[in-house]
Protein backbone atom coordinates (compact mmCIF):
# COMPACT_ATOMS: atom_id res chain seq x y z
CA UNK A 1 0.00 0.00 0.00
CA UNK A 2 2.78 2.41 0.92
CA UNK A 3 4.50 1.65 -2.39
CA UNK A 4 1.34 2.58 -4.32
CA UNK A 5 1.04 5.83 -2.36
CA UNK A 6 4.67 6.73 -3.14
CA UNK A 7 4.17 6.02 -6.85
CA UNK A 8 1.01 8.13 -6.92
CA UNK A 9 2.75 10.97 -5.10
CA UNK A 10 5.68 10.83 -7.52
CA UNK A 11 3.29 10.90 -10.50
CA UNK A 12 1.48 13.93 -9.07
CA UNK A 13 4.76 15.77 -8.60
CA UNK A 14 5.83 14.92 -12.17
CA UNK A 15 2.54 16.19 -13.61
CA UNK A 16 2.77 19.35 -11.52
CA UNK A 17 6.32 19.98 -12.70
CA UNK A 18 5.29 19.47 -16.33
CA UNK A 19 2.38 21.88 -15.89
CA UNK A 20 4.68 24.48 -14.35
CA UNK A 21 7.13 24.08 -17.24
CA UNK A 22 4.39 24.52 -19.84
CA UNK A 23 3.09 27.57 -18.00
CA UNK A 24 6.57 29.15 -18.03
CA UNK A 25 6.97 28.43 -21.74
CA UNK A 26 3.55 29.84 -22.59
CA UNK A 27 4.10 32.92 -20.41
CA UNK A 28 7.39 33.70 -22.17
CA UNK A 29 5.71 33.44 -25.58
CA UNK A 30 2.85 35.71 -24.54
CA UNK A 31 5.29 38.24 -23.12
CA UNK A 32 7.07 38.25 -26.47
CA UNK A 33 3.80 38.92 -28.31
CA UNK A 34 2.92 41.73 -25.93
CA UNK A 35 6.33 43.37 -26.29
CA UNK A 36 6.08 43.15 -30.08
CA UNK A 37 2.65 44.80 -30.02
CA UNK A 38 4.30 47.66 -28.13
CA UNK A 39 7.09 47.84 -30.75
CA UNK A 40 9.65 46.81 -28.13
CA UNK A 41 11.38 44.33 -30.39
CA UNK A 42 14.44 43.88 -28.19
CA UNK A 43 12.27 42.85 -25.24
CA UNK A 44 10.18 40.64 -27.51
CA UNK A 45 13.33 38.87 -28.68
CA UNK A 46 14.53 38.45 -25.10
CA UNK A 47 11.22 36.81 -24.19
CA UNK A 48 11.27 34.46 -27.15
CA UNK A 49 14.77 33.36 -26.20
CA UNK A 50 13.43 32.78 -22.68
CA UNK A 51 10.70 30.68 -24.32
CA UNK A 52 13.38 28.54 -25.97
CA UNK A 53 15.47 28.26 -22.79
CA UNK A 54 12.42 27.16 -20.83
CA UNK A 55 11.99 24.27 -23.24
CA UNK A 56 9.88 25.82 -25.98
CA UNK A 57 9.92 24.36 -29.49
CA UNK A 58 13.19 25.33 -31.14
CA UNK A 59 11.86 25.98 -34.66
CA UNK A 60 9.17 28.31 -33.34
CA UNK A 61 11.78 30.17 -31.32
CA UNK A 62 14.19 30.48 -34.25
CA UNK A 63 11.65 31.66 -36.81
CA UNK A 64 10.16 34.19 -34.40
CA UNK A 65 13.60 35.42 -33.38
CA UNK A 66 14.34 35.96 -37.06
CA UNK A 67 11.16 38.00 -37.48
CA UNK A 68 11.84 40.13 -34.41
CA UNK A 69 15.45 40.74 -35.44
CA UNK A 70 14.20 41.84 -38.85
CA UNK A 71 11.74 44.26 -37.23
CA UNK A 72 14.59 45.55 -35.07
CA UNK A 73 16.70 46.01 -38.24
CA UNK A 74 19.35 43.64 -36.96
CA UNK A 75 19.60 41.95 -40.33
CA UNK A 76 22.67 39.85 -39.58
CA UNK A 77 20.98 38.15 -36.64
CA UNK A 78 17.74 37.82 -38.59
CA UNK A 79 19.49 35.80 -41.30
CA UNK A 80 21.21 33.67 -38.66
CA UNK A 81 17.94 32.82 -36.93
CA UNK A 82 16.08 32.18 -40.18
CA UNK A 83 18.92 29.94 -41.39
CA UNK A 84 18.67 27.94 -38.19
CA UNK A 85 14.91 27.63 -38.63
CA UNK A 86 15.31 26.49 -42.25
CA UNK A 87 17.72 23.75 -41.16
CA UNK A 88 15.31 22.56 -38.48
CA UNK A 89 12.30 22.46 -40.82
CA UNK A 90 13.62 22.00 -44.38
CA UNK A 91 10.11 22.05 -45.90
CA UNK A 92 9.04 25.24 -44.15
CA UNK A 93 8.48 28.31 -46.32
CA UNK A 94 8.54 30.95 -43.58
CA UNK A 95 12.33 31.04 -43.01
CA UNK A 96 12.95 31.68 -46.72
CA UNK A 97 10.18 34.27 -46.92
CA UNK A 98 11.68 35.94 -43.86
CA UNK A 99 15.13 36.04 -45.41
CA UNK A 100 13.61 37.55 -48.54
CA UNK A 101 12.26 40.40 -46.40
CA UNK A 102 15.72 40.91 -44.94
CA UNK A 103 17.42 40.98 -48.33
CA UNK A 104 14.79 43.25 -49.82
CA UNK A 105 15.31 45.68 -46.94
CA UNK A 106 19.03 45.71 -47.80
CA UNK A 107 18.42 46.00 -51.56
CA UNK A 108 20.14 42.71 -52.35
CA UNK A 109 18.19 41.35 -55.35
CA UNK A 110 20.52 38.42 -55.99
CA UNK A 111 19.90 37.12 -52.49
CA UNK A 112 16.17 37.74 -52.84
CA UNK A 113 16.20 35.68 -56.03
CA UNK A 114 18.09 32.87 -54.32
CA UNK A 115 15.53 32.65 -51.53
CA UNK A 116 12.64 32.85 -54.01
CA UNK A 117 14.13 29.84 -55.78
CA UNK A 118 14.39 28.03 -52.44
CA UNK A 119 10.68 28.63 -51.88
CA UNK A 120 9.93 27.32 -55.37
CA UNK A 121 11.92 24.16 -54.66
CA UNK A 122 9.48 23.50 -51.83
CA UNK A 123 6.37 24.78 -53.59
CA UNK A 124 6.72 25.11 -57.36
CA UNK A 125 3.26 26.68 -57.55
CA UNK A 126 3.96 29.54 -55.15
CA UNK A 127 2.73 32.25 -57.49
CA UNK A 128 4.07 35.35 -55.66
CA UNK A 129 7.56 33.82 -55.75
CA UNK A 130 7.23 33.10 -59.46
CA UNK A 131 6.45 36.77 -60.07
CA UNK A 132 9.27 38.00 -57.81
CA UNK A 133 11.84 35.70 -59.41
CA UNK A 134 10.64 36.65 -62.87
CA UNK A 135 10.78 40.38 -62.14
CA UNK A 136 14.35 40.21 -60.81
CA UNK A 137 15.50 38.24 -63.85
CA UNK A 138 13.64 40.64 -66.16
CA UNK A 139 15.35 43.62 -64.56
CA UNK A 140 18.66 41.85 -65.19
CA UNK A 141 17.59 41.52 -68.83
CA UNK A 142 17.54 37.73 -68.58
CA UNK A 143 14.25 37.69 -70.44
CA UNK A 144 14.19 34.01 -71.37
CA UNK A 145 14.49 32.80 -67.79
CA UNK A 146 12.06 35.49 -66.68
CA UNK A 147 9.53 34.22 -69.21
CA UNK A 148 9.68 30.73 -67.69
CA UNK A 149 8.59 32.06 -64.30
CA UNK A 150 6.03 34.50 -65.70
CA UNK A 151 4.44 31.83 -67.86
CA UNK A 152 4.01 29.52 -64.87
CA UNK A 153 2.49 32.38 -62.85
CA UNK A 154 0.18 33.30 -65.72
CA UNK A 155 -1.06 29.74 -66.18
CA UNK A 156 -1.83 29.46 -62.48
CA UNK A 157 -4.05 32.55 -62.66
CA UNK A 158 -4.81 33.45 -66.30
CA UNK A 159 -7.24 36.21 -65.30
CA UNK A 160 -4.65 38.25 -63.36
CA UNK A 161 -3.51 41.31 -65.36
CA UNK A 162 -0.16 41.60 -63.55
CA UNK A 163 1.04 38.13 -64.48
CA UNK A 164 -0.45 38.55 -67.95
CA UNK A 165 1.46 41.78 -68.53
CA UNK A 166 4.80 40.49 -67.25
CA UNK A 167 4.46 37.37 -69.39
CA UNK A 168 3.71 39.50 -72.43
CA UNK A 169 6.59 41.90 -71.82
CA UNK A 170 9.04 39.03 -71.35
CA UNK A 171 8.06 37.84 -74.84
CA UNK A 172 8.25 41.32 -76.37
CA UNK A 173 11.72 41.79 -74.88
CA UNK A 174 12.87 38.68 -76.75
CA UNK A 175 11.54 39.99 -80.04
CA UNK A 176 8.42 37.80 -79.88
CA UNK A 177 5.79 40.50 -80.16
CA UNK A 178 3.43 38.33 -82.17
CA UNK A 179 3.31 35.73 -79.39
CA UNK A 180 2.44 38.45 -76.87
CA UNK A 181 -0.33 39.97 -79.00
CA UNK A 182 -3.19 37.84 -77.55
CA UNK A 183 -2.10 38.74 -74.02
CA UNK A 184 -2.27 42.46 -74.69
CA UNK A 185 -5.59 42.07 -76.45
CA UNK A 186 -6.93 40.53 -73.23
CA UNK A 187 -5.34 43.29 -71.19
CA UNK A 188 -7.01 45.94 -73.34
CA UNK A 189 -10.31 44.23 -72.60
CA UNK A 190 -9.94 44.04 -68.81
CA UNK A 191 -7.27 46.59 -67.79
CA UNK A 192 -6.62 49.12 -70.58
CA UNK A 193 -5.28 51.77 -68.18
CA UNK A 194 -2.84 49.35 -66.55
CA UNK A 195 0.87 50.12 -66.46
CA UNK A 196 2.21 50.10 -70.06
CA UNK A 197 -0.74 48.07 -71.34
CA UNK A 198 -1.36 50.44 -74.23
CA UNK A 199 2.37 50.48 -75.04
CA UNK A 200 2.43 46.69 -75.14
CA UNK A 201 -0.65 46.61 -77.31
CA UNK A 202 0.89 49.12 -79.71
CA UNK A 203 4.10 47.13 -80.02
CA UNK A 204 2.34 43.80 -80.54
CA UNK A 205 0.03 45.28 -83.17
CA UNK A 206 2.60 47.00 -85.34
CA UNK A 207 2.48 50.52 -83.92
CA UNK A 208 5.63 52.46 -82.90
CA UNK A 209 7.34 50.61 -79.98
CA UNK A 210 7.94 51.96 -76.51
CA UNK A 211 10.50 50.93 -73.88
CA UNK A 212 9.84 47.90 -71.65
CA UNK A 213 8.78 48.31 -68.01
CA UNK A 214 11.32 49.96 -65.75
CA UNK A 215 13.41 51.39 -68.61
CA UNK A 216 11.71 54.73 -69.19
Amino acid sequence: MKTHILILAFACVTVANAADKLAAISDAWQQSLTAESNSDYAAALESVLAFKNAGGETYLAAVRAGWLSYLNKDYTKAVQYYTTAAKQEPRALTPHLGMMNVYQAQNQPEDVLREAKEVLKIDQFHRPMLLIAGEILFNHQDYRKAEVYFERAYKLMPEDPIGMSWFGWSQISQGQARLAAPLFEKLMEINPEGYMVRDGFAITHGLPPGPPPGQR
